[in-house]
Parts: structure tokens; C-alpha cells; sequence
């Protein structure tokens, strides 16, 4: 699915405002980034939208002016780390960004390479994320959604952090999701809905650098049920376990970034920095390598080859999306527009959904209905709560967020599937309560509204 741009009267060009189009670079769960040229001076640029779905609410207008603030606060930050935003413009109710294009791959391009990363190599990556957000965190700017897909490579060896101080006004937030960026890389009180600093970004720097250090993500399975686990108890594999020939004091950096406490991390990206420094071997160049990044998508005269968001229609995505809601609560439907952007068949698509899931029999289900569903056999829906009534389990939702936030939903969906009763359900969810004055307050709030 493409969004349309604005044909100009009279002549075949696509504009948006005074940029030609010349093609589309990118797309995903969020939006779509033009190949623009700035007729002015010349210039070749990238404009990004946000898909007019995810925008077409009754307050619209009120998301819109935020964006518009937010969007121009992050073009005053200026620095070789952080791709440049040269404009911000609205053209029929649809937010457009206009910034610096350049020829790169990601960091998650990089990552799939079969090349491994020298330590190197990793200190330099590491040092420059660093150093952009350093810059933004300056200006008062918290990203909230970094990760390898928002690290650019540029071909000489530059890094540029790029959608940072948007995030907390994308799609998740217009449409009432409540949580604004990719479960694998949120830290702990991101994943729980409270208020976030530049500390939320110093965790998510921790889990990259993991992943560098050792090919694997901190969590098994990387998915929500991994990430509130360790909300709930803080345990993380130290790198030194997974790669042997890793130091104690390189544990330390990345456990420190790390910990589930944010007064307990590096104050600072700068104070992260510098520990990496200390621990890091540094290289004689920028460190970073000439990778052959995976397949990605030609840009020509409009046309490119086709994901699976493209060719899947609207009502066989909204079937994947209703399953994964179902399962994984409200972040399901972004994860499914997320997997159809990145995947170039069913397979592919499939692959990237149950990358969210740790269990092996909810594995299993899903795959089975994401395969019905992509074959066009029909609608298909996951199993009910083993005759649960959902007024009883929406009660226990409802008193469960205030202990736990969003993720409650998402715990109590799925511990529905194998409770025998509603009570049995409310013990179970219980647990995850670490307070135990708060713990039995729930239990007795849960006790007068089933009897």
C-alpha cells in the first residue's frame, strides 16, 4: 500500500508543496518516505508521512499542531549524528518532514550481514549513536524509539540517528495505543506507560550494544512477555556468558545501561560514552566496515520491488492485525503493518510476527492462523478463554492497569487462555503485583466486583 501524493494540475509530476517526487525510498508500519528534489537549490531530499489511517481521528488537528512543535524542535538540533530536517509542512491535513537524504544502510542491514562485529567496530558505532544523542538530549529531546532501523551508515562510516523527538506523537499515541516504540528496545517504565527521560534512551543504547556484543538479544525471544519479565525481576545473561572472550568490565557498561532502576544507569549519554571508552579497543579509522547490506528496495521513477504491504489488502492485513491484538494486545496492528513492510513473502511475514512471541505453542497458533488467514481461506480467530466470562476478564484488566500499566492487558490476555475460572485468573496475575499491600488490594478489589 502506497500513500498517493499531490499531482500538480496540468502535468504528470507528483509534489509536495514545492518538492518534486521522484520516487519512494521506504515503507512501513508507520509511513512513507519520498525521494524528493528541492527545485530551489537543487537538492535531493527525504520526505517522510505518516499513513493517513493512522492519523484520521476526531482530534486530528490537535495531534497535528503537536507534531508540528515537536517536528520543529528537533530541526533547530543540528549535528553530524542526527539527519538534518531542513522543513516541516501540512498539506491537506497530512504532516510532511523534508530532510537531509543520504545514501546509507541501517544499522539492522548491518546486523544482517554475515560479517561479525569487531569490538572495533562496535565502539565506534557505539560512540557516535552516543554522541547524537548527547545532542538532542541537550535540547531537551528524548528519541523513545531507538533502535537498529533509526541507526543510518553512511558509505564513510558516519552514523546518523534519524526520527528522533517524533516518536512520542506517532501513530500509537493518535490511535490510543499507549505505548510509543519497539517493545524489544523500551525500557522498563516505557513498557509500563509511565513518564520517560533521556534514560529511556540510554536503556535501549544497553540492549543495541547487547546485541553487537553477542548476535542475540538480552531477552529469549526479544517479545512483550521477555521484556515484562524482566520488569518484573531485572535479570539479564551478562555478555560475558553468552561470548566468553567478553571482560567484566565490558558487563558492567552494558549492565549498567541496562537496569531495570534508571537512577541505576549512566546519567547521560556522554557518562555511557565515556565508560565504553574505558573498556573498548579503538580503531585507527571510524572502525566501521563495508558491509553488502541484505536486498533493499530500488528507488527509480515511482516504482520498487513489492512487500508484502503492498500487495496484501486491507482486509487480510486487518485479519493478521485482529489476531495479533488478540494475543499480544494493542501494539498487535502495528506489528503486523511492521512484518508486511519488511517482508517480501508470506513466509518472511510470518517469520517476523512470531519473533514477538516466546512461547512455543502460541508460536504454534499464530503460525497456524497467520497461514489461514495469508492463504485466503477466510476468517479465522484465536481461542476463546477456555469459557471465561470477557466481562470478568475485562474487570480484572481494568483493575490490574493502575499496579501495572498498558502491559496488563497483554498479561491478562494471556493467562486467560489457561485459567479455569476468573478467580484463579486474579491469583495468577497477581503475582506479577511486587508490593504485597498492592498485591491484595487488587485481589480484593478483584473478589467485589466478581461476586
Amino acid at each position: 500500500m502506497s500513500d498517493e501524493t499531490v499531482i500538480a494540475p496540468g502535468g504528470g509530476r507528483r509534489f509536495i508543496g514545492k518538492y518534486r517526487i521522484d520516487g519512494v525510498l521506504g515503507e512501513g508500519a508507520m509511513g512513507v518516505v519520498y525521494a524528493g528534489q528541492d527545485p530551489d537549490i537543487d537538492r535531493p531530499v527525504a520526505i517522510k508521512t505518516i499513513h493517513q489511517n493512522l492519523i484520521g481521528t476526531a482530534d486530528s488537528q490537535d495531534w497535528l499542531d503537536r507534531f508540528a512543535r515537536e517536528a520543529r524542535a528537533a530541526g533547530r538540533v543540528l549535528h553530524p549524528n542526527l539527519v538534518t530536517i531542513f522543513e516541516f509542512l501540512q498539506q491537506d491535513g497530512r504532516p510532511y518532514l523534508v530532510m537531509e537524504r543520504i545514501r546509507s544502510v541501517t544499522l539492522e542491514d548491518r546486523r544482517a550481514s554475515p560479517d561479525p562485529f569487531p569490538l572495533e567496530e562496535i565502539h565506534a558505532l557505539m560512540g557516535q549513536i552516543l554522541a547524537g544523542l548527547a545532542c538532542i538530549h541537550a535540547a531537551g529531546i528524548v528519541h523513545r524509539d531507538l533502535k537498529p532501523a533509526n541507526v543510518m551508515l553512511t558509505d564513510d562510516g558516519t552514523v546518523k540517528l534519524t526520527d528522533f523527538g517524533i516518536a512520542r506523537l506517532t501513530a500509537m499515541e493518535a490511535t490510543g495505543a499507549g505505548m510509543v516504540g519497539t517493545p524489544s528496545y523500551m525500557a522498563p517504565e516505557q513498557l509500563t506507560g509511565r513518564e520517560v527521560d533521556a534514560r529511556a534512551d540510554i536503556y535501549a543504547c544497553g540492549v543495541m550494544l547487547y546485541e553487537l556484543l553477542t548476535g542475540r538479544k538480552p531477552y529469549r525471544g526479544g517479545g512483550v512477555e521477555a521484556l515484562f519479565e524482566v520488569v518484573r525481576n531485572g535479570k539479564v545473561t551478562p555478555p560475558s556468558e553468552v561470548k566468553p572472550e567478553l571482560s567484566a568490565e565490558i558487563d558492567r557498561v552494558v549492565l549498567t545501561a541496562m537496569s531495570v532502576d534508571p537512577d541505576n544507569r549512566f546519567e547521560s549519554a556522554d557518562a555511557m560514552r565515556a565508560a565504553l571508552e574505558a573498556v573498548l579497543p579503538t580503531a585507527d579509522r571510524t572502525g566501521l566496515i563495508e558491509v553488502a547490506a541484505r536486498p533493499r528496495r530500488a528507488a527509480g521513477s515511482g516504482s520498487f520491488s513489492a512487500t508484502m504491504l503492498e500487495r496484501i489488502n486491507e482486509q487480510t492485513l486487518g485479519k493478521v492485525a485482529q489476531h495479533l491484538t488478540k494475543s499480544i494486545g494493542p501494539m498487535g496492528s502495528i506489528i503486523a503493518r511492521r512484518a508486511a513492510a519488511s517482508a517480501s513473502n508470506a513466509d518472511e511475514m510470518v517469520a517476523a510476527v512470531l519473533e514477538e512471541f516466546d512461547d512455543p505453542a502460541e508460536r504454534a497458533e499464530m503460525r497456524r492462523l497467520m497461514e489461514r488467514v495469508l492463504a485466503g481461506n477466510g476468517e479465522t480467530s484465536l481461542p476463546g478463554a477456555h469459557g471465561l466470562p470477557p466481562d470478568a476478564v475485562a474487570r480484572i484488566t481494568d483493575l490490574l492497569k493502575p499496579h501495572l500499566g498498558p502491559i496488563a492487558s497483554v498479561l491478562v490476555r494471556k493467562q486467560a487462555s489457561s485459567a479455569a475460572t476468573p478467580a484463579a485468573l486474579a491469583e495468577t496475575v497477581a503475582e506479577s503485583i511486587t508490593d504485597t499491600t498492592e498485591r491484595a488490594a487488587f485481589l480484593r478489589a478483584v473478589d467485589a466486583v466478581l461476586r
